[in-house]
């Protein structure tokens, strides 16, 4: 019989496309039956199955960086971005400090405090629902791209790959964020409810969480061969061969599969073999006083974290105009016209990871050890702001100009890398350390910190390393972790829960809500009631 294109639950379901996945309670007809589509690739010539393949693939990496929704309800709300949910995870953890407590009032503000509206159903939607939309996103090309369609040609394989990258994206996502890290008291616990197909389904059942693991690296395995001919391109946005080895090395870190991550890490630093240079790798703290005076600048291009060109590190990002790049300006860079700038909210260190950092590890210097007033163009009109920079600012993403100015001004022009190479060396050292091969693990860290070393330094190791004396190799890993992706995809909110570290901010001088604490127990965000009501298997 004809099966119509419709939806596969009101809380798992977005709209028809990318351009048109904002309600999520009705999804367009098609114009076109299954049956007639099935045909065209089984029947039709290559120029019309290329047809169908293009229409039906083309555009898949933009779920990588979605932006454009309106989940919360609101068009400028922090929750609707891909980019800002991220981002609001960094201030739910130890390491990251929200302004002061006489500058920080936003949204963000509610996170940094760990008000537990996170662990409230009505207040948890937009995190479900984006990942629900690149769910359905990747099931109705797949709908498509079947196995037997991707032998139709190499776009047709290719698509698949992209397209199984992408469930298994969005399934981790929710793994990640809705329950309990499976190698930290989850593996015998809940899962996702796992759909297969795109279209009017029933609500299904949940599957357990060693399934819904098992179904994730079954896709990532599937997306990484059919991604082998396309191989590692340097088109930054591609869902190449590259991004599937990160997710695939990511969840099978998270599924306690260390010989998988292991292999599929090892890949990944095979073909990234450089890193981003220390005049690269944010601005630093010796300029911090020039910046603020209107003496010197830093241009965007210069900093790897605000321009992919910069970043030899960047396995996945997108240019200006591609997304929801600016928020990465405007979210942390303390001299932009943004949130982490006029607005004085700058994100800043906790003091103690800041003292567990060498003194002659560059990336120690991408933090401010002053306040300095700073004054920013407001406008288009060129309407001043002056504001204080506190002391333990962050410059990783600071630049006084943004991308492609020549003058200080209102903008927040950036690019915004998705993932880089540092986390897949962190990811092998982990994966080597947590299966007992402790000297693996470290010669892995000690290519990063070489690679952090200030120039003219003696190169750092982990046996000189200052803030890791005494440790085992996994703790150098975790510290290491901590260090590197400071402030980046909420890393460390969700390591905490697969490190058993709960969110203790007493005994932090520059922590100003030091009392707020956050057990790992407490990390899981609630299934939306929207999603609980239509699918009553959340009650077995």
């Amino acid at each position: 019989m004809k099966k119509y294109i419709s939806y596969i639950t009101v809380a798992l379901l977005a709209a028809f496309s990318m351009s048109s996945c904002k309600s999520l309670d009705v999804a367009p007809p098609n114009n076109i039956t299954d049956e007639q589509i099935q045909k065209i690739l089984e029947e039709g010539d290559e120029s019309a199955k290329n047809l169908i393949v293009n229409l039906v693939g083309t555009g898949l990496e933009n779920f990588f960086n979605t932006s454009g929704y309106t989940w919360s309800g609101y068009s400028d709300d922090n929750g609707n971005s891909q980019l800002d949910q991220d981002f609001l995870m960094n201030m739910r953890g130890n390491d990251v400090v929200l302004g002061t407590a006489a500058t920080a009032s936003s949204k963000h503000r509610t996170a940094y405090n760990l008000i537990k509206t996170f662990t409230l159903t009505d207040n948890t939607y937009p995190y479900y629902a984006l990942s629900a939309c690149l769910l359905t996103g990747a099931n109705k090309a797949l709908l498509y791209l079947t196995p037997e369609a991707a032998k139709n040609g190499p776009n047709a394989k290719k698509y698949r790959g992209q397209a199984l990258a992408v469930r298994a994206y969005a399934y981790m996502q929710l793994m990640e964020r809705f329950q309990t890290a499976y190698t930290n008291g989850g593996k015998d616990g809940k899962g996702m409810p796992i759909y297969r197909s795109y279209g009017t389904n029933d609500p299904a059942p949940i599957s357990s969480a060693t399934d819904t693991y098992q179904f994730i690296i079954e896709d990532l395995t599937e997306a990484v061969a059919d991604l082998q001919d396309m191989g590692y391109t340097s088109e930054p946005k591609d869902v190449d061969l590259g991004v599937a080895q990160f997710l695939l090395a990511r969840a099978a870190l998270w599924y306690g599969d260390w010989d998988t991550c292991i292999k599929a890490a090892s890949d990944l630093v095979k073909h990234f073999p450089n890193f981003i240079k220390e005049a690269n790798y944010g601005a630093k703290n010796a300029d911090f006083a020039a910046y603020c005076e209107g003496t010197k600048d830093f241009r965007s291009e210069d900093n790897a974290f605000l321009v992919v060109a910069a970043n030899p590190e960047a396995i996945m990002g997108f240019l200006n105009g591609e997304g929801s790049n600016k928020y990465t300006s405007f979210n942390a860079n303390i001299f932009a016209n943004g949130l982490a700038g006029s607005s004085s909210e700058a994100p800043r260190i906790d003091e103690r990871l800041y003292n567990k950092i060498d003194d002659d590890d560059f990336r120690k210097d991408i933090f401010t050890t002053s306040s300095a007033n700073y004054t920013y163009k407001t406008n288009e009109a060129g309407v001043e702001k002056t504001n204080m920079i506190p002391e333990y600012s962050s410059m990783k993403f600071a630049a006084t100009l943004a991308k492609g100015v020549t003058v200080r001004d209102h903008q927040i022009i950036c690019d915004n890398y998705v993932f880089r190479s540092s986390e897949a060396y962190l990811m092998l050292a982990e994966a080597y350390a947590q299966s007992g091969q402790d000297a693996k693990a470290k010669e892995v860290l000690n290519n990063l910190l070489a690679a952090r070393t200030k120039a003219g330094k003696p190169t750092l190791t982990c046996d000189n390393y200052s803030g890791m004396a005494g440790m085992t190799a996994l703790q150098m890993v975790q510290l290491q972790t901590r260090i590197e992706l400071w402030c980046e995809g909420g890393r460390e909110y969700y390591n905490n829960k697969r490190w058993n570290i709960d969110v203790n901010r007493a005994g932090s001088s520059t922590h100003y809500e030091t009392a707020a604490t956050l057990a790992v127990g407490e990390m899981n965000l609630a299934i939306p009631r929207s999603e609980t009501t239509t699918n009553t298997h959340w009650a077995d």
